[in-house]
């Protein structure tokens, strides 16, 4: 055997041994069929209500734990402050802007095989049955979390009262 012959011979068993490892990256066109299956644009849309209460309910908390109350100034002040936030974030996390930079995570995680049957999935009776639910899967999920999280919160906020107490830092009204 020629050193050439075995060099082919050692390549085509590699090609054969390791297919994966020469496999294509999805197509945009699978990207994104897999990625309105799944809803990724309704579902990137519907987190914005979630986080503008998780704003407010931050602010909210901001504000009790310095014990100090806004005047209808303040207050609208702080709401249009909280709007700006909101709007910046939204335009930034825009799903235009989104869009490519999901697309090429999904070419650079998975195989154009891996899309190909997660589309078959999502195609499939049971695939959207997982994506009409999966709101309501998370909703559960926030919901058991938050009751979980909630002692831990109120514990910590606590100890940050306490140790801003501690440290000199009552507020002046109460003197």
């Amino acid at each position: 055997m020629t050193l050439r012959t075995t060099l082919r011979t050692a390549l085509l068993a590699l090609l054969l041994a390791a297919p994966g490892a020469f496999a294509a990256p999805p197509s945009d066109a699978q990207v994104d069929r897999l990625m309105e299956l799944t809803r990724a644009r309704d579902t990137l849309e519907a987190m914005w209500p979630q986080l503008e209460a998780m704003q407010r309910q931050i602010a909210e908390q901001a504000l009790a734990g310095s014990g100090k109350t806004l005047d209808k100034g303040q207050r609208a002040e702080l709401d249009a402050m909280l709007e700006r936030q909101l709007r910046t974030m939204q335009s930034a996390m825009s799903w235009e802007h989104l869009e490519p930079i999901y697309r090429e995570i999904y070419q650079q995680t998975f195989e154009s095989e891996d899309v190909d049957a997660m589309i078959a999935f999502y195609e499939s009776e049971a695939g959207q049955k997982l994506i009409a639910k999966t709101p309501q899967l998370m909703q559960n999920t926030m919901r058991a979390t938050q009751r979980m999280i909630a002692p831990m919160l109120e514990e910590m906020q606590r100890d940050i009262q306490a140790a801003a107490d501690a440290a000199g830092g009552k507020d002046s009204a109460a003197d």
